[in-house]
């Protein structure tokens, strides 16, 4: 008996000790800028993007582990710039100062009050410090979200420039074969004629169409209609109306011939459940950066609950952000349908050393 006491002492300094050298020595937040191979824009934000902007987060241990998360706020999306989420982040990471890696969650429970209402820069920081428990701990981040599976097929986006079919029979070459097509220019006409002509070139494509809330309820009616008799392959419409409209995206979503997905609806897990009780919608868009690393495996729990598909999407990440949330969704096990993109826009150095690329397939090879 007095053996098992011992061990039980030992076990806890033991405990004690790995905790206190992982406990967080420094926070670090810093701007960075990546540059765009293309321009990018969408109904919402029609100035064409030249850069991404983002805010990296790193937390460094006092054992030398680290984690390294990212923001990248869209304004129209959560109300955050990279300005604000920068600033929000520096007024949350000194009292962090101390805790422990091990303890993700007792972190980020302290950290909330100051990033209330900044939800980018609150996944920035869950992505850090879950990376920082996997390096502590030695576990993968596929492994640590359940090791589901190993693969998936992405999408590929074509935003609204001027070079998007030309953009998309090079994709074509590449081996994709679904397109993500933002819409919602002011001529419908001139949506629905590149979407034909891209049809028209590439006849084994389907389509993916993004509005960005760019629609009335029965104006996207309309252009699926006419879309689908111009034959145009549609696999969903995603967010066609106003995202505090649940009443309007319900009517799409009941009358449409085609599914209809929300997305800047859902931002966080309260969001999902008021999407899944007062609409038809057939799936939701769920992204890191608004509803952070814990926000998105409760909405995939709400949505599953509820019988509802589940796409895993982007906001102009680096190939970091895009292999954990890649981690994340094959981990999980829970998605269906990936849009994770974003670092085919980006100019970055050193490959991707999260994931391997074939194609529109990525593969996890950190396991």
């Amino acid at each position: 008996m007095w053996l098992a006491a011992v061990l039980l002492v030992a076990g806890g300094l033991a405990l004690e000790r790995e905790e206190r050298l992982a406990s967080i020595s420094d926070i670090r937040i810093e701007k960075v800028e990546v540059p765009l191979r293309r321009s990018f824009a969408t109904s919402r934000d029609r100035l064409a993007r030249d850069v991404s902007r983002i805010v990296r987060v790193t937390v460094l241990a006092r054992d030398g582990a680290q984690g390294v998360g990212e923001c990248v706020a869209v304004q129209y999306v959560t109300g955050e710039s990279q300005d604000t989420a920068r600033a929000a982040l520096l007024r949350a990471a000194p009292a962090l100062i101390g805790m422990e890696c091990l303890r993700p969650r007792d972190v980020l429970a302290c950290a909330e009050r100051e990033l209330a209402g900044t939800p980018s820069a609150f996944a920035g920081l869950e992505m850090a410090l879950f990376d920082a428990f996997c390096a502590a701990t030695g576990i993968s981040w596929w492994s640590f979200f359940g090791g589901a599976a190993t693969e998936a097929a992405t999408d590929v986006t074509l935003p609204m420039v001027p070079d998007a079919r030309e953009r998309a029979i090079e994709h074509a070459a590449e081996g994709y074969r679904c397109f993500k097509v933002k819409v919602g220019r002011a001529d419908p006409a001139e949506d629905l004629s590149l979407l034909a002509d891209i049809a028209h070139a590439l006849p084994h494509a389907t389509f993916r169409l993004d509005a960005n809330q760019a629609f009335t309820p029965d104006s996207a009616l309309r252009f699926v209609e006419e879309a689908l008799r111009l034959g145009v392959p549609i696999d969903y419409l995603e967010q066609p109306v106003d995202r505090s409209d649940l009443r309007a995206l319900d009517y799409v979503a009941a009358r449409s011939s085609v599914p209809v997905f929300a997305d800047e609806a859902v931002l966080s897990p309260a969001d999902a459940l008021r999407v899944v009780e007062q609409t038809r919608v057939h799936g939701l868009n769920v992204k890191l950066m608004k509803a952070g690393v814990r926000g998105t495996l409760d909405i995939a729990a709400i949505a599953r609950a509820a019988d509802r598909d589940l796409m895993i999407g982007c906001m102009l990440e680096s190939c970091r952000g895009i292999g954990f949330a890649l981690a994340l969704a094959t981990g999980c096990g829970a998605f269906s349908h990936y849009d994770l993109d974003s670092h085919l826009l980006l100019r970055e150095d050193g490959g991707y050393p999260f994931f391997e690329q074939d194609g529109p397939i990525l593969r996890i090879t950190r396991k």
